[in-house]
């Protein structure tokens, strides 16, 4: 069980906006983007990333550059990102989901309560009424969101168990 600390402690010691641009004025790309802080500290978000981007820089309040977090402002998302592999690399929010990496395994969790974790050698769903699915290279397998049916598929094989009975089929 987890406990909510009693005292806030300090991660984040300034945050500073900033435009990057990654194109010229005659529209050519850049092999590094030219970034400055707006004078206002207002700046518009760009149709496309790719041609400028708004960002808002966290600095660790421990000093750690690891640590630090880079906040991509884009019109159709919001991206965190960091260089830490002590935690959380990245997070993506969009208007129909929310995805984190955590040491190389990707969770998003997508607006009607399903959820996908992908790692390099598998992916597992729960939909949205309970249901599991999880594949990998060699097996696909299946629970019902009753608990009342589970599949498991192989190149050379289906196993079903249902209300009904035990199936199990060579392919």
């Amino acid at each position: 069980m987890s406990t909510i600390a009693s005292q806030a402690a300090r991660v984040w010691k300034s945050a500073q906006l900033y435009i990057g641009f990654h194109r010229d004025p005659e529209g050519r790309q850049r092999s590094a983007p030219k970034v400055w802080p707006p004078k206002d500290a207002r700046a518009s978000i760009h149709a496309d990333p790719d041609i400028q981007e708004t960002f808002l820089m966290l600095k660790s309040a421990d000093g750690d550059a690891d640590q630090d977090v880079q906040i991509k402002l884009r019109p159709d998302m919001v991206v965190l990102r960091r260089d830490y592999d002590g935690g959380w690399e990245g997070i993506i929010a969009d208007a129909h989901s929310v995805a984190v990496k955590v040491g190389g395994v990707s969770i998003r969790i997508n607006h009607d309560g399903s959820i996908t974790r992908e790692d390099g050698d598998s992916t597992t769903w729960v939909e949205a009424d309970g249901g599991v699915l999880k594949k990998t290279e060699f097996v696909e397998a299946a629970v019902s969101s009753d608990g009342m049916e589970m599949t498991r598929r192989t190149p050379d094989n289906l196993t079903a168990i249902t209300p009904r009975g035990l199936l199990s089929k060579d392919r």
